[in-house]
């Protein structure tokens, strides 16, 4: 039987792992040199079906040479339902290979198993679970016991996985690696769209919007739709700091595109970029109304912070309380700072002392709101004839 030798040996080494054995714990039940055994399990050997019976039978494993090589077994569909942004296919064509586990893990797929069950679950946001790391520990030893394309999709999501973790530079790292393998065009642009994000995290905005454009180029070239438009977010992001109208413009551009592929989650994500362009425009009323639009959902900081300031500056009490209010839950949930929410609070309620106190304290949760924040306090240190302390603030955002 002509299989893959490497693949043969992580499965038959997973398998024993799993089972708390040792190689010579197996090789004296067996009857077979641990020296051999080792030689199989890394792939330097190809054993006999005799011997394959038998460690097939010691593991406690269904043994059908049909099963244990199937040539046309591949994870393109999972990967297909990935680039196409459809994650209800995803879980169908999970659900699937689940039910075949127990031939898969019995099989040289046993890694390509492993690798779509880590996959799905990064894709899921289980980012920080222990049964992650342990998928992640396990799919290194892999190696070749993957297609190409197999270590190709692992080294994007590492990346992913690091990202997530906000190690940005390891996930850069494992990007590029990705890109290297060049195996599908796809693939190498949602390789691009995450290195865009981890480029603008390391402040190289420049680099950051190139490379979001050849991932766009590249979704849109070979009908990526949805992709493409979560791409044109991210490009918005880009330019949210320098260029609001623009981030504007391509905030709004999204949201039709959104509703005309039926895409709400997206709409979302463009109503908060509105939102935060409006701001940024001194468009306080544009911006409420597109942080009211999507606050149900979206509860990232920055959303909250502008959406509060926004109905503070529309005289609106109840709706800046409720921003208030999401966000107290947010910081108090994620163990986040809380300084924005005091200092904000101290402006609502008019509170001269505290905003003294406050004025100087960073805003690590602004993100891009962070300048329009040190213009607030300036204006109110300004209205409490606080001259030395505001000129201290500008000063200190000089830095």
């Amino acid at each position: 039987m002509d299989y893959p030798k490497q693949a043969l040996g992580f499965m038959l080494r997973q398998n024993r792992l799993d089972q708390n054995l040792s190689l010579r714990s197996l090789a004296e039940r067996t009857g077979i040199s641990a020296m051999y055994l080792s030689d199989v399990e890394n792939g330097v050997q190809r054993p006999a079906e005799y011997t394959l019976r038998k460690l097939f039978s010691e593991l406690a494993l269904p043994y059908d040479p049909a099963l244990v090589w199937l040539p046309d077994f591949s994870l393109a569909p999972l990967y297909q339902a990935i680039l196409d942004y459809r994650m209800d296919r995803r879980d169908v064509v999970f659900e699937d290979l689940c039910r075949k586990r127990e031939t898969l893990s019995a099989s040289c797929h046993y890694a390509q198993l492993l690798l779509a069950e880590w996959i799905v679950r990064i894709s899921r946001g289980e980012n920080r679970t222990g049964e992650v790391f342990a998928l992640r520990e396990v799919l290194e030893k892999a190696g070749s016991a993957l297609t190409l394309q197999d270590q190709q999709w692992y080294r994007l999501y590492r990346g992913i996985h690091h990202k997530a973790l906000d190690e940005v530079e390891a996930a850069q790292s494992w990007l590029i690696r990705a890109e290297a393998l060049g195996q599908d065009e796809g693939a190498q642009a949602l390789i691009r769209y995450h290195e865009a994000d981890c480029l603008m995290r390391l402040q190289r905005p420049q680099s950051a919007l190139l490379m979001n454009q050849r991932a766009l180029d590249q979704f849109s070239r070979n009908g990526y739709f949805v992709r493409a438009i979560h791409t044109r977010i991210h490009q918005a992001d880009l330019f949210l700091n320098d260029e609001p109208e623009t981030a504007q413009t391509l905030a709004l551009r999204v949201r039709q595109e959104a509703e005309r592929f039926q895409c709400p989650e997206v709409q979302l994500m463009a109503e908060e970029r509105l939102a935060l362009a409006a701001l940024l425009l001194d468009q306080p009323e544009a911006a409420l109304a597109h942080a009211q639009a999507c606050a149900a959902v979206i509860h990232r900081p920055p959303l909250l912070i502008a959406g509060a300031v926004a109905a503070w500056l529309c005289h609106q009490q109840e709706a800046c309380l409720f921003f208030l209010r999401r966000m107290k839950e947010e910081v108090e949930r994620k163990h986040q700072s809380d300084a924005t929410l005091r200092w904000l609070t101290a402006l609502i309620n008019e509170d001269a002392k505290q905003l003294v106190e406050l004025s100087l304290q960073p805003d690590p949760l602004a993100g891009v709101l962070q300048k329009k924040l040190v213009q607030l306090r300036f204006q109110a240190l300004v209205r409490l004839q606080e001259h030395d302390l505001a000129c201290q603030l500008i000063q200190q955002a000089c830095l």
